[in-house]
């Protein structure tokens, strides 16, 4: 273990040494001494370590002046990484994934939350919006409760997803509404939203485990204050896989009720146009019947146009009233 002073002169040392480097890592600090949050050039024990998509030359910085383990640190910038919580020395290593907007469609990106004996460390591949409100001092947090910062975190991460799930619950709802005129790109866009729902209901029941299983083992140095806040986040996750879950079923109803529709739909025209086949064919069989070189009735006769013409007719009429009493067209 270094000490700070150590920790101090590696840090400077890394620091000129990557110079040239455009580095995307934060401190931010605020004891109960600042008034707000504030942005430090150095390390210092109580400091939240922010870094979205870093370089290797970063990740040296996070593992030389942070104590962290490399590849617990490499894996937070896997797209595909699981939530889950690991421990490695001291530190306490909680990966999750958050919402946000993707370059087609809504999706989830992993973010590590790591929590050493001296500071919250956070790592993200992805600029996470949901922070926005805390770096920008919005949100009142302080950097020397670990344990209170990190649950913060974690709220605002149930925050980002519940304002997403409004949005969707919002754009289900307006494809019931209009059922009966709903379109193919309505169709994709449900497909599209069901896709994102099972996202999120993959990334966040993992994540009622980790979670449970973080604040169960002892790893963080909870006060009697944090109970409630742990109870509400606990409770809010709950909720908001239900609510995923409930609005899965809602699209799955809509999809179920336009593949009903569609199929009545296509039996109605079906019947119509058999129907009209049936009718048309009447005056085809007629017309074939004297059309023959043959002898036959009323060929002789000035009126035979005339009569085929009535009989064909009311024929068809008949034909028709019988399909249209039926429901047939």
């Amino acid at each position: 273990m270094f000490g700070w002073g150590t920790r101090t002169r590696i840090h400077k040392h890394l620091r000129e040494k990557y110079a040239t480097t455009t580095t995307m890592i934060t401190y931010y600090f605020r004891s109960k001494k600042e008034e707000a949050l504030v942005i430090q050039d150095n390390i210092r024990p109580g400091t939240w370590v922010h870094v979205e998509d870093p370089t290797t030359e970063e990740l040296d910085v996070l593992v030389h002046t942070c104590e962290l383990d490399r590849d617990l640190l490499t894996d937070a910038l896997d797209l595909h990484e699981v939530p889950r919580t690991e421990r490695s020395g001291d530190s306490t290593y909680f990966f999750t994934r958050f919402p946000y907007d993707g370059p087609n469609e809504l999706e989830t990106a992993p973010v590590l939350i790591a929590v050493t004996p001296t500071m919250v460390v956070t790592v993200t591949k992805v600029p996470p919006d949901f922070l926005r409100a805390y770096t920008a001092g919005k949100n009142e947090l302080y950097t020397t409760q670990r344990a209170k910062l990190f649950l913060h975190l974690v709220e605002a991460i149930n925050t980002a997803y519940r304002r997403e799930l409004i949005t969707i619950r919002r754009e289900v709802q307006r494809s019931r509404v209009h059922l009966s005129r709903i379109h193919n790109k309505d169709i994709v866009q449900l497909v599209t939203l069901e896709q994102t729902l099972n996202g999120y209901v993959g990334a966040l029941t993992p994540t009622f485990v980790a979670l449970k299983t973080v604040l169960t083992s002892g790893q963080l140095d909870l006060h009697e204050d944090d109970k409630d806040l742990i109870e509400d986040i606990q409770l809010e996750n709950q909720q908001i896989v239900e609510s995923a879950k409930n609005n899965l079923k809602t699209i799955q109803n809509i999809r179920s009720s336009y593949t009903a529709i569609v199929t009545n739909n296509l039996n109605s025209v079906i019947k119509l146009l058999t129907s009209i086949t049936i009718i048309l064919t009447i005056p085809t069989i007629l017309g074939s019947l004297y059309g023959m070189n043959v002898p036959l009735p009323f060929a002789e006769s000035p009126y035979a146009f005339f009569g085929i013409a009535l009989a064909t007719v009311i024929l068809m009429g008949a034909a028709a009233f019988v399909f249209s009493r039926r429901d047939w067209m």
